[in-house]
């Protein structure tokens, strides 16, 4: 079988949640403790929830922690 999965770099820890860049772009978070968490790692993509999830709030002080 040929699948193709996309590379989910942990870019960071903020608030009790990985945080997540897809190859495509895109967000994601994974509610984790930080000691199983090191920054580029990877995850599957089925652990995964769109950072557009969380309240606009939460989103704000992740964006500014990872200074995107």
């Amino acid at each position: 079988m040929n699948t193709q999965h996309r590379e989910n770099d942990i870019v960071g820890y903020v608030n009790g949640k990985a945080i997540i860049k897809d190859d495509s772009g895109k967000w994601f978070f994974l509610e984790i403790p930080e000691e199983f968490v090191s920054p580029g790692e990877q995850t599957f993509e089925d652990d995964l929830t769109p950072l557009a999830a969380l309240d606009i709030n939460e989103q704000n002080i992740i964006a500014k922690e990872l200074a995107w």
